[in-house]
């Protein structure tokens, strides 16, 4: 896995829903890159430092309180996000002794008594969720986002509109090798295709990898998939990305990030499109094929709006990127 050099991360204060996307208290956009792990020992706290990830949903729930204090303290000097999954703890102490740390989000159990516990005993009001299938109900106000279990993210952009909050499929399969679940052995490319799928539809889609006897999901340590690289090339489009991004559902056929007037991403998945289409407003505009498996961006001749009409090589996993200048 070619690595990330770790760089000093500004500290942007806590993390909140803000519509249907999340924003730091300072108002600067937050994009939840996220991977599985059961705890954040030493080992998986080193591979997360050379990783694009920023968010961990840590889902051992019989590790000791002080160990997983201790855990989100060093995720948070990282500048990681930590979501606490509380189903199977004591959620009264657990919650109280967390509530303080400014990078903690809670993954709640589906009990709306249990739910009540986290608000009672959150004095931070740190985003809230459940997790689950689509038809999970992700509708109680006090849930600020959903976490989806769901291979399909291309629903991301119905359950956005219906719910108008964010939306995380925290479960769209996994890096590996495992002979007993397909959706656990995915090449890197679907894994990734998926990923952007839900990136640009709206949402977000999470990591996870199961390859070999002691998978990274399971048990940390160790990244080796080939997808974390190609994730963080994405990390890096949308970052450079302007605010104000939403999927485009008049793009039935090619799933469409924009923020209107400014800003276009369009990912062809496996089509092999030869040409693509697009009505701009008044330029100039630059237009870019980026690939999004060997993460290369290419530049063509800016366009002056109106419709343009972008060329492309017939290959798949392509995405059109045009900004406005």
């Amino acid at each position: 896995m070619t690595t990330h050099p770790a760089t000093p991360h500004a500290d942007h204060g806590p993390v909140r829903a803000h519509g249907t996307r999340f924003r730091h208290a300072d108002g600067t956009p937050f994009h939840p890159w996220t991977t599985s792990v059961p705890q954040a020992d030493e080992d998986t706290l080193h591979a997360l430092a050379a990783s694009p990830f920023n968010k961990v949903r840590l889902l051992d729930a019989s590790l000791p309180l002080d160990r997983l204090d201790h855990q989100v303290g060093a995720l948070g000097a990282l500048g990681v996000q930590a979501e606490v999954q509380l189903r199977g703890r004591d959620i009264p102490e657990t919650v109280r002794r967390l509530a303080g740390r400014s990078n903690i989000w809670w993954c709640a159990p589906p009990d709306p008594e249990a739910q009540t516990d986290i608000q009672e005993h959150d004095h931070g009001h740190h985003p809230l969720t459940v997790h689950g299938a689509p038809d999970t109900d992700f509708g109680a106000p006090w849930i600020t986002h959903a976490s989806v279990a769901h291979p399909q993210t291309r629903a991301v952009s119905g359950l956005v509109r219906d719910l108008c909050k964010p939306v995380v499929v925290d479960d769209c399969g996994s890096e590996g090798d495992d002979p007993d679940d397909p959706e656990q052995a995915l090449p890197g490319a679907e894994l990734l295709c998926r990923i952007w799928e839900a990136v640009c539809r709206g949402g977000y889609g999470s990591h996870a990898e199961s390859w070999g006897p002691d998978p990274w999901s399971a048990g940390g340590g160790l990244l080796s998939g080939t997808a974390v690289e190609r994730l963080a090339f994405l990390r890096t489009v949308l970052d450079e990305a302007p605010a104000g991004l939403g999927h485009t559902p008049e793009t039935h056929d090619a799933s469409t990030l924009e923020a209107p007037g400014e800003y276009v991403l369009q990912y062809h998945g496996p089509h092999r499109y030869p040409r693509r289409s697009f009505a701009l407003a008044g330029g100039p505009w630059s237009v870019e094929i980026l690939d999004t498996w060997n993460m290369t961006a290419r530049s063509l001749d800016d366009s002056g709006g109106g419709k343009v009409t972008v060329e492309l090589p017939a290959e798949p996993y392509l995405a059109v990127r045009l900004r406005r200048r």
